[in-house]
This record gives C-alpha cells, sequence and structure tokens, in this order.
C-alpha cells in the first residue's frame, strides 16, 4: 500500500501552524520572514507563500503592506473546558469586549421547559450579547437562566463582570459541568449586520449546557460564532477498555 505523502502546499501550512504554537504567538504578532522561513525548513518560497495565502484565507493570518505577515486575533474553543469567554480569550493573549444587546424576561416554552426540567410558563432571563475580540466581533451569544436561580441578576454588570463570576459569587451557584453540540447554519440579516459579515456567510452554531454538581440546568446557550474568529479543539485520549475516545 502507497504511504500517504502530504502536499507540498499542506506540509508548509502544517510548519507555519506548527510554528505559531510552538512559539506561543500572539494576536497581530509578526511572523519571520519568508526568506527566514524558506531556509529553515528548507521550502521553496513560491510553496510558503501559496500557504501563506491559503492561511490568510482561512483567517488565520494576515498581511500588512512594508511590515509583513501577522497573527490574526482567534479564539480558540476548547470543548472540555468549562470557563467564562474572557478567561478563554485570555489565555491566548486576546483583548476582549462585551456589547449587551439585550436582557429581558420571557417563559419557558416546551423546548426551554425540556433543557431545564422545569414547568411551562416559569421565568426565565433572557441574555443577548456581542462578543468582540481586538475589535473584531466574533460571536453572539444568547444565554438562557432561570430567575429564580439569580433574582436581581438585572443589576449586576454583564459587560465588564464575568456572567459565571457573578453566578457563582453573588448566588452561590456552581458551575460543575455541561454539554455543548456544535453544527453550522448561517447567519440572518440582524446577526450579520452584528458580526459585520455578510447575510447567509456560514457560521457555528453552538448550543450549550451548564450544570451544578446536582445535574440542575443553571445556563442554557445557543451561540452564532463567525467560523473565520474561531477554532474548535478538544482533548483525546485512549480508552484502555475499547480503544481511543474524545474527551
Amino acid at each position: 500500500m502507497d504511504t500517504y505523502k502530504p502536499r507540498p502546499k499542506e506540509l508548509a501550512m502544517e510548519y507555519l501552524e506548527a510554528y505559531i504554537l510552538e512559539n506561543k504567538l500572539k494576536a497581530h504578532e509578526k511572523l519571520p520572514p519568508e526568506r527566514e522561513l524558506s531556509k529553515m525548513w528548507n521550502m521553496n518560497r513560491i510553496t510558503l507563500r501559496s500557504a501563506i495565502a491559503s492561511l490568510e484565507e482561512a483567517g488565520r493570518l494576515y498581511s500588512v503592506h512594508g511590515k509583513g505577515t501577522m497573527i490574526s486575533p482567534r479564539h480558540i474553543r476548547t470543548l472540555q473546558d468549562l470557563e467564562g469567554f474572557s478567561q478563554s480569550v485570555s489565555r491566548y493573549g486576546g483583548h476582549t469586549e462585551t456589547r449587551l444587546l439585550s436582557f429581558s424576561t420571557v417563559e419557558c416554552d416546551k423546548h426551554l421547559a425540556h433543557r431545564f426540567k422545569r414547568t411551562l410558563g416559569e421565568k426565565l432571563y433572557r441574555i443577548s450579547r456581542l462578543r468582540i475580540i481586538e475589535e473584531t466581533p466574533m460571536m453572539i451569544e444568547n444565554a438562557f437562566i432561570p430567575c429564580v436561580l439569580a433574582p436581581g441578576l438585572e443589576e449586576h454588570d454583564l459587560v465588564k463582570g464575568s456572567l459565571y463570576t457573578i453566578l457563582e459569587n453573588a448566588y452561590g451557584l456552581t458551575l460543575d459541568h455541561g454539554e455543548e453540540k456544535t453544527s453550522i447554519t448561517s447567519v440572518n440579516a440582524e446577526e450579520a449586520e452584528y458580526l459585520g459579515i455578510e447575510a447567509d456567510s456560514p457560521a457555528f452554531w453552538i448550543v450549550s449546557t451548564t450544570k451544578d454538581p446536582e445535574n440542575v440546568v443553571i445556563e442554557y446557550c445557543r451561540t452564532v460564532a463567525r467560523i473565520d474568529m474561531v477554532e474548535m479543539s478538544s482533548t483525546l485520549r485512549w480508552n484502555y477498555a475499547g480503544g481511543k475516545e474524545n474527551e
């Protein structure tokens, strides 16, 4: 059987991604000049330039005339971690902003009652926020939280403050574990305007549920995220009873 060999451009893209990770390059930091990278990897500059162009198209890199090739700001979403947006982005050296789009109270319909295991008509907070990294809109989060768990939540700062920290410190709620499912959707006109992209552009559709140690649902969240600004990351481990599995 023939051994698979990656194409030169694919290999160059892997080298570039590995270089960024190994050197812990942050958003807006510069890659070495093409000549230096080509010499380092004994690689044709045309191949390297093609790889850089592909990563620019994917939103991983960007070029500034007269300065060189820079690292694009991105949010890496690690599925096995349960942490707030700001904490997650800060691990990668990013600067975040939050804009509160709306804060309202809604009643549990059949779907939400099923999600929260609560009665029809029970009151929920609905919090819609726009998440921004390095002045670039990245995702719209729509979070639902039972009013009975966090009375007076509207009095807290949900722009500068962390929602998870508020729930833990002000209400004694323990965010212990959860589930998250990701699929592909397309943005509508309103979402596109907030995210600064074209209507009907592809986007990640992320649905998550966060629970306390007794499996009580604290938050249910629906998120629309720009594909060019978000990477999904998970950890694989070996399950000796049955092979490899995804954590």
